[in-house]
């Protein structure tokens, strides 16, 4: 976008506002990290793992909700699933895969994992992806996300122009 985006608004409401209100109906603990809203330990520039780091590091639960500020569609039901798988299996993760690409920015995750985030921060690794592709319990979710309506629309964030034209678009349906 070339600039800061949690501010836009889709159907009259900040896309911050948006995220916060599907976590604030099943998270007791909401907290925003990075966009100038809280910093973390980390210097900045090294994007949402370090957020995550910072995130992890200041929630008071075991099982934490990792949300990108840019999804307009995010549903209080894709939440509290992701968050009931996590707490039901064995996992470390619950990660969305669909259509073949991750979104780890979509995803819940155990504060146990907080050391290993900041090692691999301190071993130079900034991918999300990356760091979700070392952790080896993660349970991968896809097919069943359906349930909770176009995955496609669930899991869209804003990149571009366009992808707020079309989201303004989507939210008039």
């Amino acid at each position: 976008m070339g600039r800061e985006k949690l501010s836009l608004e889709v159907a009259g409401v900040t896309l911050i506002e948006r995220v916060k209100d599907a976590l604030a109906g099943c998270c007791q603990e909401v907290l925003v990290v990075g966009g100038g809203y809280t910093a973390g330990e980390r210097p900045g520039g090294l994007g949402p793992l370090a957020g995550m780091e910072a995130g992890l590091a200041r929630a008071r639960y075991p099982l934490v909700f990792v949300a990108a500020g840019d999804m307009p569609f995010l549903t209080h039901g894709l939440v509290a699933y992701l968050l009931g798988r996590l707490d039901e299996g064995g996992v470390l993760a619950v990660v969305p895969r669909y259509r073949g690409r991750l979104h780890p920015l979509c995803a819940a995750y155990k504060r146990t994992l907080l050391p290993r985030l900041g090692a691999a921060l301190d071993s130079e690794t900034r991918a999300v992806r990356g760091f979700v592709d070392g952790i080896e319990q993660v349970e991968y979710v896809g097919a069943e996300l359906q349930r909770f309506g176009d995955p496609d629309r669930l899991l869209m964030n804003i990149n571009t122009p366009e992808d707020l034209a079309l989201a303004r678009r989507e939210a008039r349906r």
